[in-house]
């Protein structure tokens, strides 16, 4: 393939994951709305799993066999672009997916003086990851026989990260009830704590008002 073939592969896998992370959000506000907090969780995950295998495709897949040149001089060459754009359109649009809803579970699963820390640990494991990720595939070119097979091992880590996000599904909805009644608690000891303070201000001035007669009876008393 040549330079340009492949810079238009990935501009077209960037657009696909600009399109995943919309519908990632639309399609976990929907599932959310309408089934509850675990299926986001399981959406995320089998949309992780299903985006090895798009990414496989285009890893193993010989672009240049039976033509014999760079990739874009002849009908079969540019049959073999337009599947290569398809396909990482779709590698693209479903590694988009768990993004957006990794977040927003976090965000519904965190007491909000918590959130700050939660979200700061996911950016911090986030860019971890993206430093380690290529020095980890660099270490298997060298050791594995080659870029192929480093790059088939390192897509496989999607799987883990599918298997993870599933998981959620059995565990989500316990924790948005923890925190929905932990926000609850606060809430009304909270309004305990203005009902009661201002309960003591209404108590203090009866006192001071009820003293105020006091010493006006005895004052016209003595004299």
């Amino acid at each position: 393939m040549t330079v340009e073939g492949a810079t238009l592969i990935i501009l077209i896998f960037g657009v696909g994951n600009g399109a995943g992370v919309t519908f990632g959000g639309i399609g976990s506000t929907y599932l959310y709305s309408n089934y509850g907090p675990r299926y986001p969780s399981l959406f995320s995950g089998c949309a992780a799993i299903l985006g090895c295998f798009p990414m496989w495709f285009m890893l193993n897949y010989n672009f240049n066999s039976g033509n014999g040149n760079n990739g874009i001089d002849n009908g079969e060459s540019r049959g073999s672009l337009l599947i290569f754009i398809l396909i990482s359109l779709l590698a693209g649009f479903l590694s988009g997916i768990t993004g957006p809803i990794v977040k927003s579970t976090l965000q519904n699963v965190t007491l909000p003086q918590m959130r700050g820390q939660a979200f700061a640990l996911l950016n911090t494991f986030d860019d971890f990851g993206r430093g380690l990720g290529p020095a980890f595939v660099a270490w298997m070119i060298e050791n594995m026989g080659g870029r192929q097979k480093a790059f088939n091992i390192g897509v496989g880590g999607w799987i883990f990260c599918g298997i993870l996000n599933g998981m959620l599904f059995w565990t989500v909805e316990k924790d948005e009830e923890n925190v929905r009644s932990a926000v609850e608690s606060m809430l009304i000891q909270h309004k305990d704590c203005i009902s009661t303070g201002g309960f003591v201000e209404e108590e203090s001035l009866e006192e001071k008002s009820s003293l105020h007669q006091d010493w006006s009876v005895k004052d016209n008393s003595v004299s």
